[in-house]
């Protein structure tokens, strides 16, 4: 969600004067925040005591949402590098909109689903739980 933040922050700034430093520090902190979420994700499910596999699945779902974002901040950072040339930019924007859709929904995706890749606490049924027929030590063979 930070990152998000700091994503819209990258678009306020591209209203401003050219203020260089705010938008390259917003873009970098964006990014570098896209690249940990999945590290994060990871960390606090293993924290939490999730599923291994569960935490995998998640990590790659952040990681691959968090691409389009990379990419517009790469566009941002190396091609415009102001937020005045950012201004007139087309297809950055339709880049970073669909990162922004993408790493919304899956960290939405993956924060209801964290809770719900914890493994049950109650105790599985053994074979000593299981009922046995009951031997009557009294034959009535004649």
């Amino acid at each position: 969600m930070t990152a998000l933040v700091l994503s819209v922050l990258c678009g306020y700034l591209w209203t401003q004067e050219d203020r260089l430093l705010s938008f390259t520090a917003a873009h970098l902190g964006s990014a570098l925040l896209c690249l940990g979420a999945p590290a994060s994700f990871v960390v606090v499910g293993r924290v939490l005591g999730c599923r291994a596999d569960l935490l995998e699945l998640g990590a790659i779902l952040l990681a691959i949402a968090g691409v389009p974002m990379l990419i517009a901040h790469g566009i941002y950072l190396f091609s415009i590098r102001t937020s005045v040339n950012a201004a007139a930019d087309i297809g950055g924007i339709g880049i970073a909109i669909l990162g922004w859709a993408a790493l919304l929904i899956t960290s939405l995706a993956c924060t209801i689903g964290l809770p719900l890749a914890r493994p049950s606490r109650r105790r599985r049924p053994t074979e000593a739980d299981q009922p046995t027929q009951r031997q009557d030590p009294v034959s009535w063979e004649p």
